[in-house]
């Protein structure tokens, strides 16, 4: 069964591309008392969602965050998932800030925001 948050993250998360098995992976970094496999609750969904948004904001591809994720997790210990946020964020609000130079998260949904950007944000390149 299909609710309205699960509809939105999918749209975030194909906007993203990010794959369903990275959308896991999302998942056990945005919610750590989450058991993988579990179903989540909308209100989980809705943290998920907000996650892909802040992800895509700050540039990462579905190849670069496997890779960031599993190098915070090998390397920060227990204490990952806050300075993985805390970069996260960082690197997002920028990019937020400085969207003419960086171009529109391929989330982006603010009107006034898609109206002012000149050209359409490209999609970023992807390795041959």
């Amino acid at each position: 069964m299909s609710s309205p948050a699960r509809s939105r993250l999918a749209a975030q998360a194909a906007a993203a591309r990010y794959p369903a098995d990275l959308l896991a992976l999302i998942a056990h970094a945005t919610l750590p008392h989450h058991r993988p496999g579990e179903r989540l609750e909308d209100a989980q969904v809705e943290q998920v969602t907000d996650a892909v948004e802040v992800l895509a904001q700050a540039g990462y591809s579905a190849a670069h965050l496997r890779a960031l994720l599993a190098h915070y997790q090998r390397r920060q210990g227990g204490g990952w998932r806050e300075q993985f946020w805390a970069r996260a964020l960082g690197i997002a609000n920028v990019r937020y800030r400085h969207a003419h130079i960086n171009g529109l998260s391929p989330c982006e949904a603010d009107p006034d925001r898609l109206a002012a950007q000149p050209h359409p944000a490209k999609p970023p390149a992807r390795a041959a």
